[in-house]
């Protein structure tokens, strides 16, 4: 269980993964501390994004 401040920052991403469930689409423990850290703004959605593409990509 991830337990998080409760921001306005922290209550987008909530409803991002609510809407994501809603579909069956589920994010592990470590994307979503990955996400909190692009929320916080310790690192940027393209350096999440591009960590991604590295370990995903064929």
């Amino acid at each position: 269980m991830l337990v998080v401040e409760n921001t306005k920052e922290n209550r987008a991403l909530q409803q991002v993964v609510a809407t994501m469930s809603i579909e069956d689409m589920y994010f592990d423990k470590d994307f979503l501390e990955k996400m909190l850290q692009v929320s916080k703004g310790e690192k940027t959605s393209e350096q999440l994004r591009q960590e991604v593409l590295k370990k995903y990509a064929r």
